[in-house]
């Protein structure tokens, strides 16, 4: 046990209870000498320059935060709040340069991540403020703990929640750009209905899965669209954003899309419900963080949806994905991104492990990754940026995508807490699920684009549609083969 902030307290109690004061709290040399030097104390630290002080004091440990808005702490506003990039930074601080290293001088001082950590935001958290520099050692909570009323519980499942961290499970398996298309294509088989033109109906083929039904909560602009691109692909659609309903459809999807191109309060409510109650049921949950950057409203939502919900796929641009990484090369203006980033690969892995999920960065050359793989496909049109809602139907088409792989490979991903511990991006199987439904869409694209009745962007879009619908599984790994690499 360690008491928050009062000597008093601690004094009075035995000595394996320790001390945690802040930066404006009672005088760390003070407590030291009321307290012994036996005592654990440790104190609070908010920035790289106090972390890096912190190595000279007469401290056990360093507290770093907060990392998220709290109201354990009288006067600290949400604009106090780290969030896990910054922790990152001053979690960095806390390792010596070696080149200031003198005899008798620690090299590091461990932490806890403190501010606002629960069971929802505790892993996104450990894993965010981790480094090549530096990691947490674990986590340090009040309410999390004291609200419950099952204590016990709650501090069993901060445990789990750490001690997975601390193992850092690595996917261990390889792919070849052969073995990823091959996979994609007898996944895609086993799944899809191709639509015949001369026929005007189904044609024969060999599926074998379950039609997936897909929820999506998106913008009023892409609605329509995202539906029909969702039933080209051979599953069914349902627009629902009501909060009252979302449990119960919990039950019955396949897989849920979160897209906050329009963020009104009744989508946010039905958001707030519709991602819990996937995961509670271990539904595949694809998040689109559209214009994430564009203003402080929709980066905040984005930080507590992924608070809320483990999702299994994050889709975005190069500012989005960036600004979820803690990287500023690109920017946003509105929903759309400029700017080139140096290293995208390592973006989508570093994004991918801070997450948990699975990333899928769209741009001229698309990057999908896992946090071990990384696959970059240069398929597509210029043209899927000149129409609305094409982005938002691409992540209609993932989550069907990963709701097919995991039907097709018996795959479940386990409830909320499971899916903390054993996140959804060590399946590789749901990278399978993913590369079909982004080859799919895009290789369309390719086709429709280069039709001779395509003229722009109006004829385009049902061009597309068509090309979705009429995909033939056979042609898929033949036609993105010289397009895709593992890299």
């Amino acid at each position: 046990m360690i008491i928050n902030d009062n000597v008093d307290v601690a004094a009075a109690l035995p000595e394996r209870v320790g001390l945690h004061i802040g930066q404006e709290d009672a005088q760390l040399s003070a407590a030291r000498a009321r307290l012994g030097p036996s005592r654990t104390i440790g104190l609070s630290v908010h920035t790289p320059e106090q972390a890096r002080a912190a190595l000279d004091m007469p401290v056990d440990y360093a507290g770093v935060g907060p990392c998220w808005p709290t109201r354990s702490k009288a006067g600290v506003t949400d604009d106090d709040a780290l969030f896990p990039r910054g922790a990152a930074e001053v979690v960095a601080g806390l390792v010596r340069d070696p080149r200031d290293a003198r005899p008798g001088l620690r090299d590091h001082l461990p932490c806890v991540l403190i501010g606002g950590i629960n069971r929802h935001t505790a892993m996104r958290t450990l894993r965010g403020a981790t480094s090549a520099r530096n990691r947490p050692d674990g986590v340090a909570v009040i309410s999390a703990i004291v609200s419950r009323r099952d204590p016990g519980t709650a501090a069993q499942e901060l445990r789990d929640i750490v001690q997975a961290y601390q193992g850092d499970e690595a996917p261990t398996y390889t792919w070849t750009r052969d073995e990823l298309l091959g996979a994609a294509q007898e996944l895609f088989t086993a799944y899809h209905t191709p639509y015949d033109p001369m026929a005007r109906c189904d044609a024969a083929s060999g599926a074998t899965l379950p039609r997936p039904l897909v929820q999506t909560i998106t913008s009023h602009v892409s609605s329509n669209v995202s539906a029909n691109m969702t039933l080209a692909f051979s599953a069914s659609p349902i627009m629902s954003h009501q909060a009252t309903e979302a449990e119960a459809l919990s039950n019955v999807i396949s897989a849920l899309v979160l897209n906050i191109g329009t963020i009104s309060p009744e989508s946010r409510q039905g958001m707030a419900v519709a991602g819990p109650a996937a995961n509670m049921r271990g539904k595949p949950v694809v998040l689109d963080p559209v214009g994430a950057g564009a203003s402080t409203l929709r980066h905040r939502t984005v930080q507590t949806l992924l608070n809320e919900t483990q999702v299994t796929l994050i889709k975005g641009n190069a500012a989005e994905i960036g600004l979820l990484a803690g990287s500023n090369e690109a920017r946003a203006q509105g929903v759309d991104s400029f700017g080139t980033l140096s290293s995208p690969e390592e973006l989508v892995k570093q994004l991918a492990r801070q997450e948990g999920a699975l990333v899928l960065m769209t741009g001229e050359t698309d990057y999908l990754s896992d946090g071990h793989v990384v696959i970059a496909s240069r398929c597509g049109s210029p043209l899927l940026g000149r129409v609305t809602a094409t982005g938002c139907s691409l992540g209609c088409i993932v989550a069907a995508g990963l709701a097919a792989a995991m039907a097709h490979y018996g795959l479940e991903l386990g409830d909320a807490q499971a899916q903390r511990v054993h996140p959804p991006r060590l399946h590789r199987e749901l990278l399978v699920g993913a590369l079909m439904g982004l080859l799919v869409f895009t290789v369309a694209a390719e086709r429709a684009a280069a039709l001779p009745h395509v003229h722009g962007p109006g004829t385009f879009l049902p061009a597309l549609l068509d090309e979705i619908a009429c995909f033939d599984p056979a042609r898929l790994s033949a036609s993105a083969e010289g397009q895709v690499q593992v890299v």
